[in-house]
């Protein structure tokens, strides 16, 4: 039994630029707060606050890598079923 193969490629642009906002979000991320101070533990609250940014960053590039792949596949996929669609009507 034959199944129709259908992708939406407007709703795969939308959820790439929703995943580039997300990125955009996470990359402009900031802690509140001190990060040095007198306590002893400030030391500690500090090191983890910079692990935290460099994580965000990281996250930050992975999701928009991924929003870009996304949407350029969707683009990719357009095209070819466009030009494929048109083989097609020619031959008929």
């Amino acid at each position: 039994m034959a199944r129709d193969l259908t992708v939406d490629t407007d709703g795969l642009q939308v959820a790439a630029a929703g995943s580039a906002q997300a990125a955009i979000e996470v990359l402009n991320g900031r802690t509140v707060g001190a990060t040095a101070g007198t306590r002893p533990s400030d030391a500690g609250v500090a090191a983890v606050d910079a692990a935290a940014a460099a994580l965000r960053v990281q996250q930050g590039r992975r999701i928009a890598g991924q929003a870009d792949s996304l949407s350029a596949a969707s683009a990719d996929y357009d095209d070819t079923d466009g030009s494929s669609a048109d083989d097609i009507s020619v031959t008929m």
